[in-house]
């Protein structure tokens, strides 16, 4: 076997490692919460609370984790998977598509999807903030700019924002003033 070969051997088997790992936690976290919690929410869980500690960027960056069950299981033991399902969905044209590398394929018929979760540990750039989880894009609800890492990357227009925090005050967020 090729060098190269054994190289794309390694990363698969990694692959498999990762995935088998997603089904096992998406089966238990579903037992244990009495409530279907999908390996999507996982890899999102997971990726929310690796993000910042691993310097991630992308979540494909998730696919270059080698970590074991266990570890995995306890990073998430106090996860509220509820706010995976706090979302607001918008048009996939308020963000430049050059912002959001390989999005077109899943959004192509739904949108975006912001998660939004009141008890982030990272305050930053707002308080609550909203998450494009799939181009590590985080949203200030105060004022509409967009970063990624803590780089300013964008801007929505003033009634998209709105849109994303009429829909977040129907789920009774409480957002932070706008800045005018």
């Amino acid at each position: 076997m090729q060098k190269s070969e054994k190289g794309t051997e390694n990363s698969l088997n990694k692959i498999s490692e990762l995935d088998s790992i997603l089904n096992n936690l998406s089966e238990y976290y579903s037992k244990l919460k009495n409530e279907e919690i999908s390996r999507e929410e996982i890899f999102d869980s997971l990726y929310l609370v690796l993000k910042e500690e691993k310097n991630w960027e992308h979540p494909l960056d998730f696919w270059s984790l080698t970590i074991e069950y266990k570890k995995a299981l306890k990073l998430l033991s106090d996860f509220d998977f509820k706010i995976l399902k706090n979302t607001v969905e918008t048009s996939g044209e308020i963000i430049p598509k050059d912002l959001l590398m390989n999005y077109k394929v899943r959004i192509k018929s739904k949108g975006l999807i912001w998660i939004i979760h009141k008890y982030d540990v990272d305050p930053f750039p707002s308080n609550p903030h909203a998450h494009l989880i799939e181009s590590g894009i985080k949203l200030d609800l105060s004022n509409g700019k967009c970063f990624n890492k803590k780089e300013l990357v964008y801007t929505l227009k003033e009634r998209d924002l709105l849109f994303i925090r009429q829909k977040a005050e129907e789920k009774k967020f409480v957002l932070p003033e706008i800045e005018r």
